[in-house]
């Protein structure tokens, strides 16, 4: 039998040691984008699904957030087209970093070679814009749940 000042103790290591494990769960989302109203708005909508959310507008912005967090991004969401060099580009830079991650990658700009470089990086899915929130929305859920098991670019693309 334990005291109440011991029994007091306890309770509070274990709701701090909930609050970690609470705060641990939650998934970190690059977004990077030039287009600030789609940037906001899927920020936004991420945050209020409880992601922890790092929006970007430029793949130098992107890259600079990726350098300064504590533990891995579970998932970027990337524009192929920035203004200073490819998402492409940028998810290039981080798997060669070493990073094995989630990723959406969408586009105004549909290319047969960016389709190829996305299936050589690996890409969970390939969205045009523009697209329906509601459906990055649920990729996004799907890829994080740990059901998005379709990984072949050409089977995942969204209109």
């Amino acid at each position: 039998r334990f005291s109440a000042s011991t029994r007091s103790v306890i309770g509070t290591v274990v709701v701090m040691y909930w609050s970690v494990e609470v705060l641990a769960a939650v998934n970190k989302v690059l977004i990077v984008d030039d287009e600030t109203l789609l940037l906001r708005t899927l920020s936004n909508a991420l945050r209020d699904a409880g992601y922890q959310v790092l929006p970007a507008g430029t793949a130098g912005d992107g890259e600079a957030l990726l350098d300064g967090q504590s533990g891995d991004v579970d998932l970027m969401v990337l524009d192929v087209k920035l203004p200073d060099r490819s998402g492409l580009d940028l998810l290039q830079s981080q798997r060669d970093r070493g990073y094995s991650g989630r990723v959406i990658v969408m586009t105004a700009f549909d290319s047969p070679d960016s389709e190829r470089r996305c299936r050589q990086l690996s890409v969970d899915h390939y969205l045009r814009k523009p697209f329906d929130l509601e459906v990055m929305l649920g990729l996004i859920r799907g890829l994080l749940g740990g059901s998005g098991s379709d990984h072949a670019v050409g089977g995942s693309r969204t209109n």
